[in-house]
């Protein structure tokens, strides 16, 4: 069966969909994306993706002709399209600023385009869940703060890509990004948590991240369960001294981590307790959105 990409109104097969070489998402990664699962046709906390991405777009200054209701109905419409009803999918949905009337001027009259996507879901191995991934330290330095732009789910994304690809390279399934001092701040595709002596940290958003939907839904649960929490500066030793650390973001939800660079983490049971008890609660939400639903 042909996979249909959604494009401002219209639904292509994937081998035609296309938009214009003028565009400014493609020229200069001037575009914003979500990225979410689906679980057999409930899209899981779909409403707070739509969130974070309709602040951006007031925030970055562009002038979408859709509003929230709209990219439900027709992300709906995809999945239904591309027989994901009953399956786990993975849903990419992306807003470009279309071409500049006026060069790096943006143009408040302009009609951003709206591209959908929705494709068979993939899992990680299930080895990551079960004995934890090996996550390394960045080549890429950041500053801890001053710079708004990381809030934001940008298509300029080649900073991340580029650490992704230093994770590969070096037999890791992450990188993560530390300032020059070694203040940790995130992954290049997913925020960390650590666990110390039975707490969980995790970098604030005052600093050089994202605000992560995951990242969102685990501090919700530390804090519904009685999980002793902090959102505190972490430096690169608190990672090797933690008992415990994870990874998080929409598509792999949570991901134990059992090394840290050449630093294996000191706890021998991987997934620790926390990181076992939260990965447990977050499927217990999962599962309870899509009977809601239904």
């Amino acid at each position: 069966m042909a996979e249909y990409i959604y494009i401002n109104g219209k639904f292509f097969s994937s081998n035609k969909a296309s938009i214009p070489v003028t565009d400014a998402g493609l020229l200069y990664g001037d575009g914003l994306f979500e990225t979410l699962r689906s679980y057999k046709g409930s899209i899981f906390v779909f409403d707070k993706h739509l969130e974070r991405l309709f602040v951006s777009l007031k925030s970055l200054k562009y002038n979408p002709h859709f509003d929230t209701s709209f990219i439900k109905s027709q992300t709906l419409k995809l999945l239904e399209v591309n027989n994901l009803l009953k399956k786990d999918a993975y849903i990419k949905i992306v807003v470009t600023r279309s071409a500049y009337i006026e060069k790096f001027r943006f143009d408040f009259w302009g009609k951003p385009n709206l591209i959908i996507m929705a494709k068979n879901f993939s899992p990680y191995p299930e080895n990551y869940y079960e004995n934890g991934i090996t996550i390394i330290s960045s080549s890429i330095m950041r500053n801890a703060i001053g710079n708004e732009l990381y809030k934001y789910k940008l298509l300029n994304y080649f900073e991340n890509i580029f650490a992704k690809n230093e994770a590969y390279v070096n037999g890791a399934q992450e990188a993560i990004f530390l300032t020059r001092d070694k203040v940790v701040l995130e992954g290049a595709i997913s925020n960390i948590f650590c666990v110390k002596s039975s707490k969980v940290f995790t970098p604030p958003i005052t600093q050089n991240i994202l605000p992560g939907i995951t990242r969102e839904i685990v501090i919700e649960i530390c804090k519904q369960n009685n999980l002793k929490f902090s959102e505190k500066r972490l430096h690169y030793f608190n990672l090797l001294e933690a008992d415990e650390i994870f990874m998080t973001n929409s598509i792999m939800e949570i991901i134990p981590v059992r090394q840290v660079d050449t630093y294996k983490i000191s706890n021998d049971q991987i997934p620790g307790s926390v990181t076992k008890k939260l990965m447990n609660l977050y499927r217990r939400i999962v599962n309870e959105s899509a009977s809601s639903i239904k």
